[in-house]
């Protein structure tokens, strides 16, 4: 037996080896907090401009729209834009919980609206974050730092989570991190409440959005199916199932009676105007490495490894669910919000082959290069890049000026480039033929149309049939070039487009408002 003295100073060692421990956890979730808001936040200075609130795109006008309605009308399922593709309107996929998370969120601001809609992805992305490391550290996964911390500085879930940009993928980003770790934790024999976080998780997902929440629900269930077929079990794998049916029936249940679900055809002129759009074209592998960093190209490998060494079937899925995502990003690149979620989530299980700790953490660091090199370009642009980005925020700051002084006019719908109208609507309060919706592409093309049209009494039909008042003038190259794109021509003689940047309108039209890159013309009776 040894003496007291060396077993207080044993008990003393033990004590300060904890204290160590959880000082670090502290400092490590504190870091990684702090490298989350700062990626969520790093384009304030574009947000928060002069005297006026700016957002991404135009989408987040929208957005900012219809949480008007809610806090004019009351909570309600919009499932009418009247203020796009004037006057027809959309009915658009659109569904409640961001809205009304966003309208929750204005309540609590002493209801300002835009500084919600400004903060309330930078909040889900901490939410995430934070839910990352709380599940790795209550997990008491290897590496759980790892997961938070590329959860944190991936460029493409800060661009999810961006300040300024209330979209709906970032309550998506979200409730699919929770569903997939209540799987893990579900294929791990985890607790029995995780079949119901589970299944309300997935069944809120696909009320935000079918489509992503469809595809990844699909896949974790064929793997369930061939884990069970090569476990060759049947009762016990029934009692495992990753929710309740009940529960994800109800909550979808609710979902169609608030919001219902639409679905519609394509425009003939989609697949030209999809090419403006940067999460409808393929990412490559330079994309994803520079989201997820070259590991991301051996993580299936080492945890298929992982799997066959006795690493458990989770591992098996979290290769499935990387393999299926990189290939749906050469496809679009909005899958790379989930590829960049679940390789994050994989490396707990893919960084435990290295048996050397420091070997692993060196092959991680080593391997985000291509990461750093993002956000280099990102915080340090080249001349052309941020004379791009200067132009952009003077866009905005011209732009509120004019659809502020169309707001003081005689009320009237709006022709306007596209991307610019959801914005006008926002800061006017009148509708627009125009919109950055796939559903407004009737109104998106008649609008190209009458930029391109020379004939002055063909764009006067195009204003009549539309019930257009106002028409706003743009510079004509950018305005050009991007209609002859979308209707797959190119335009005959002078477009109207650059005659009223010269102030040369048809007969009918007359000038009500000029400022440095835009010009509204009032459209006569």
């Amino acid at each position: 037996m040894g003496s007291p003295s060396f077993h207080k100073m044993l008990n003393n060692s033990v004590m300060l080896r904890r204290f160590a421990d959880r000082f670090g956890k502290v400092v490590g979730v504190v870091v990684i907090g702090w490298l989350a808001l700062a990626a969520f936040t790093w384009n304030k200075e574009a947000v928060f401009f002069g005297d006026g609130v700016y957002f991404v795109d135009g989408d987040c006008y929208s957005r900012l729209t219809r949480v008007r309605m809610i806090e004019e009308e009351g909570l309600q399922s919009i499932r009418h834009h009247a203020w796009e593709n004037f006057p027809e309107g959309t009915s658009p996929h659109t569904t409640m919980p961001m809205d009304a998370l966003i309208a929750g969120m204005a309540s609590m601001t002493d209801q300002n609206l835009e500084l919600a809609a400004v903060w309330v992805s930078p909040v889900l992305g901490l939410v995430t974050v934070g839910f990352l490391v709380a599940w790795g550290l209550a997990g008491r996964l290897p590496y759980w730092w790892a997961t938070g911390w590329l959860a944190a500085v991936s460029p493409i879930l800060a661009h999810g989570f961006q300040l300024g940009r209330p979209d709906h993928q970032s309550l998506l980003v979200l409730l699919i991190a929770v569903a997939i770790s209540a799987e893990v934790r579900i294929w791990n024999n985890g607790r029995e409440a995780w079949k119901y976080v589970s299944a309300v998780a997935w069944g809120v997902a696909l009320w935000v959005s079918l489509f992503e929440p469809a595809v990844l629900l699909g896949a974790v269930l064929v793997a369930r199916g061939t884990r069970r077929v090569m476990a060759r079990k049947t009762a016990v794998e029934t009692e495992t199932l990753p929710y309740h049916y009940g529960v994800l029936a109800g909550v979808l249940a609710v979902a169609f009676l608030v919001d219902g679900w639409r679905a519609g055809g394509f425009h003939e002129a989609f697949g030209r105007w999809a090419l403006q759009i940067g999460e409808l074209r393929s990412a490559g592998w330079r994309g994803i490495f520079s989201w997820c960093g070259w590991l991301v190209l051996v993580a299936p490998v080492l945890l298929v490894w992982r799997a066959f060494r006795g690493g458990g079937a989770v591992c098996g899925l979290l290769a499935g669910l990387i393999v299926l995502l990189a290939g749906l990003c050469f496809w679009h690149a909005r899958w790379g919000y989930f590829l960049a979620l679940v390789f994050a989530m994989s490396l707990p299980w893919a960084l435990a082959v290295f048996r050397r700790r420091w070997l692993a953490v060196a092959v991680l660091l080593a391997s985000v290069w291509p990461v750093a090199r993002e956000w280099e370009v990102i915080l340090y642009p080249d001349d052309q890049a941020l004379r791009a980005r200067v132009e952009n925020v003077a866009d905005a700051v011209a732009l509120r000026e004019a659809a502020l002084a169309i707001q003081n006019l005689p009320g009237g719908a709006v022709l306007a480039p596209w991307w610019f109208s959801p914005a006008i609507v926002w800061w006017s309060g009148q509708p627009c033929v125009g919109g950055t919706s796939h559903q407004s592409l009737p109104g998106i093309v008649d609008s190209c149309r009458f930029y391109l049209e020379s004939d002055e009494a063909v764009a006067m039909q195009i204003l009549r049939r539309r019930q257009v008042r106002y028409v706003v003038a743009y510079e004509p190259k950018r305005v050009v070039a991007n209609a002859e794109q979308i209707l797959g021509e190119k335009t005959t003689g002078v477009p109207l487009a650059e005659r009223l940047y010269k102030n040369s309108p048809p007969p009918g039209m007359e000038r009500v408002f000029e400022n440095r890159f835009f010009k509204v013309y009032r459209v006569a009776d």
